[in-house]
């Protein structure tokens, strides 16, 4: 694998390496590219795009634990968050404030990761990397469809 490309893609475009939090900015790069692009994508386009860079990301983070950070879940790979906010979204109202609601939402279960997202954490490779943000995705996607469903 092309080491540029797995470091870029793995740090989502090199926002893993800003300072301070980068899992929050990876997670914010997410939110940015789903107002801008993603909200009023069609629920099945939207879903294959997740599952697309889903498995991209397990390759990239794959790749650059072993080949360029030699660490487990190194903080510069930020992948994880960013797939995990998409997967908070799914199938909850394009509004503004929903994307607020959701990123705020996501990176409360990604930093608590309740129980069973935190047994995923220590699976191996690229998987385990981001199998746990995924799953704090599935909670807050649950949550933000349940208010949706009551309040609307």
């Amino acid at each position: 694998m092309n080491k540029f490309f797995s470091k870029t893609f793995s740090t989502f475009f090199w926002l893993g390496f800003l300072p301070a939090a980068p899992g929050t900015w990876g997670a914010l790069g997410a939110f940015v590219l789903w107002v801008l692009f993603l909200r009023h994508m069609d629920i099945r386009f939207y879903v294959l795009t997740i599952i697309l860079l889903s498995a991209i990301g397990i390759y990239t983070a794959d790749f650059a634990e072993k080949h360029i950070f030699k660490k487990h879940d190194s903080p510069h790979i930020v992948i994880d968050e960013a797939c995990g906010f998409f997967v908070s979204m799914i199938g909850v109202s394009t509004g503004i404030y929903w994307g607020i609601a959701g990123f705020i939402l996501f990176r409360i279960f990604d930093i608590w990761k309740p129980y069973p997202i935190n047994k995923f954490q220590s699976l191996p490779g690229g998987f385990g990397i981001m199998v746990d943000d995924i799953g704090a995705g599935i909670y807050v996607a649950i949550i933000l469809n349940a208010a949706g469903y009551f309040l609307l």
